[in-house]
């Protein structure tokens, strides 16, 4: 927890953590047409989302 407060307090900038994704609607990748992505990580190493709707 305390990393997770230390990481947030520094507030680097570019990276998406706790942000949503909207996909836009011309989106071409099926993958994600249509999706709300909640960005759980972001850095330098990677990132890490979860799909929080199901697209029909």
């Amino acid at each position: 927890m305390d990393l997770l407060r230390r990481k947030r307090s520094a507030g680097v900038e570019g990276f998406l953590d706790d942000h949503f994704l909207i996909a836009m609607p011309g989106m071409k990748d099926d993958r994600f047409a249509r999706s709300v992505i909640y960005v759980c990580a972001h850095s330098a190493e990677g990132a890490m989302g979860l799909i929080i709707n199901q697209a029909q």
